[in-house]
């Protein structure tokens, strides 16, 4: 099934002896909109095919549990059962980024324990270009750090391994050029958080943070 964008389409297919994917879901725009083009596929075209929700809640930013169990809420409301159990776990405490990427990884282990997952699909997006990212600025003026430069500007590669990142070489504009071409932008969009500042209850985007930053940048919005 391809979906069209003017930086570069996607194409999700899968093979015929392929039963059970996986889906990284953070609460975040990117991943919620490879989600739902994945349910799409299954839902039309591989009905065949569970997909498994995988979550891991980052120590400061927990939302990540809330908004994915949200945006699950809202496939099985469009797309039914086509869904397996929708596995969460937790970094007590974080040490260094390697912590959190570990605990992903056991997380998936987990799944793949039981669900015997053939591929896994997220959300990785390609960085702004670097003349935007020059631009994101906090409240103080000074720069702010975003993701790593290889993720800027490079023709990565969609496919490797069981990974499937259909959103690699796409940036944010991209994913709201899907979002609008899906009739999404007032529906699932609102359902996704992207800000990494710490509030209390999540009602709100800080908007002074990197990934807020890139969030406006790319939607001309917050919510």
């Amino acid at each position: 099934m391809i979906f069209k964008n003017s930086q570069q389409d996607v194409n999700i297919h899968e093979e015929d002896d392929i039963k059970v994917v996986s889906l990284k879901i953070s609460g975040g725009a990117d991943s919620a909109i490879v989600g739902y083009m994945l349910s799409k596929y299954v839902a039309t075209e591989r009905p065949d095919i569970k997909i498994i929700p995988i979550t891991t809640n980052h120590p400061s930013k927990p939302y990540q549990g809330v908004f994915a169990k949200g945006i699950v809420k809202f496939y099985k409301e469009t797309f039914g059962d086509i869904y397996g159990n929708h596995y969460i776990n937790d970094v007590d405490e974080m040490k260094t980024n390697e912590d959190y990427i570990s605990a992903q990884d056991d997380n998936w282990k987990r799944a793949n324990e039981i669900e015997t997952i053939q591929k896994n699909y997220s959300g990785i997006t390609a960085n702004p270009p670097k003349s935007i990212m020059n631009t994101f600025k906090n409240k103080d003026g000074i720069l702010i750090d975003g993701p790593c430069d290889n993720r800027n500007g490079k023709h990565f590669p969609i496919t490797t391994g069981h990974s499937r990142k259909h959103l690699v070489n796409i940036d944010k504009k991209g994913v709201a050029e899907l979002y609008n071409n899906l009739g999404l932008i007032d529906t699932l969009f609102p359902l996704t958080r992207s800000c990494e500042a710490f509030t209390n209850d999540f009602s709100n985007h800080c908007e002074d943070c990197w990934f807020c930053k890139e969030r406006f940048w790319g939607f001309g919005r917050y919510t």
